[in-house]
C-alpha cells in the first residue's frame, strides 16, 4: 500500500494544499489594482520568504515570494518563459501550451491546472510580457487573465481575474533574485480564508522547485 507512511486523508490533504495554494500563485498589466502598502512576513523558510498584503474590495490578499538562487538572469527567464517546461516547476499543471504571439514580446498561454476531488479544475489564458532592462540586467514578466483565444471547457472552471508578475535581479555577489508577486480570483467555491492560508505554502513548493531545477544546471 503507498500510504504507509500517511494516511489517504493526510496524503490527499497535502495534494490539496499544494494544488490550490499553485492556482492560487500561478494562475496569472503589471500589479495595478488598488491595495495597502504593508506586505506582512507570513512564512520563511529554506530561504525563501512569502509576504502577503490586503487589496481593496477584495477578501483575497495578494502574496509576494522572494527566494536568491545560484544562477544567472537568462537561465531564470529561459525556465520560467518555456511552456514547454512549465510542468516541471508547476506541480499541478495538466496541460500548457502557446495560443498566439500578438506581439514580438507578448505570448498569450493556455494553462490547465488538476485539482484533486471535489475541487474542479481550473483553467486560463494568461497574456504574458516579458522586459529585460539593458542597464540593470533586470527582467520581468507581467502577466494577467484575458476572456478569449479558448473556448471555456464544462468540466474546468475558467479564471478571469488574475495578475502576476517576475522580476530577475542579478546580484553583485553573483546569482538572482526571484521575486513574483501575485493576486488571482479563483472564479469558484472556495473559501477565501482557506485560499488564503493555502497561498503561503505554494510559493514555497513551487519556487523550492524552481530554485532545485536552476542551481542543478549551474556546473
Amino acid at each position: 500500500m503507498p500510504w504507509r507512511s500517511e494516511t489517504l486523508w493526510s496524503a490527499l490533504a497535502r495534494r490539496y494544499v499544494i494544488s490550490l495554494g499553485a492556482v492560487m500563485l500561478f494562475l496569472q498589466a503589471p500589479l495595478t489594482f488598488a491595495q495597502s502598502d504593508d506586505w506582512r512576513l507570513e512564512k520563511t523558510d529554506q530561504g525563501i520568504k512569502v509576504y502577503s498584503r490586503v487589496v481593496a474590495d477584495s477578501s483575497i490578499r495578494a502574496v509576494k515570494g522572494e527566494v536568491a538562487i545560484n544562477t544567472d538572469v537568462d537561465s531564470a527567464v529561459n525556465l520560467l518563459a518555456s511552456v514547454e517546461r512549465r510542468p516541471s516547476w508547476d506541480e499541478m499543471c495538466a496541460e500548457a501550451y502557446l495560443v498566439a504571439s500578438p506581439a514580438a514580446d507578448v505570448e498569450q498561454i493556455y494553462v490547465h491546472h488538476d485539482l484533486p476531488w471535489p475541487v474542479k479544475d481550473r483553467d486560463m489564458i494568461m497574456e504574458v510580457k516579458w522586459h529585460r532592462d539593458d542597464e540593470s540586467g533586470v527582467a520581468t514578466m507581467h502577466g494577467r487573465a484575458i476572456t478569449n483565444g479558448v473556448p471555456e471547457y464544462s468540466d474546468r472552471v475558467r479564471v478571469h481575474k488574475s495578475v502576476n508578475s517576475w522580476v530577475i535581479t542579478p546580484l553583485a555577489a553573483g546569482g538572482i533574485s526571484l521575486a513574483a508577486e501575485m493576486h488571482a480570483d479563483p472564479a469558484g467555491p472556495i473559501p477565501a480564508w482557506l485560499l488564503n492560508w493555502l497561498s503561503v505554502e505554494a510559493p514555497i513548493t513551487t519556487l523550492q522547485k524552481i530554485k532545485g531545477i536552476l542551481e542543478k544546471q549551474v556546473p
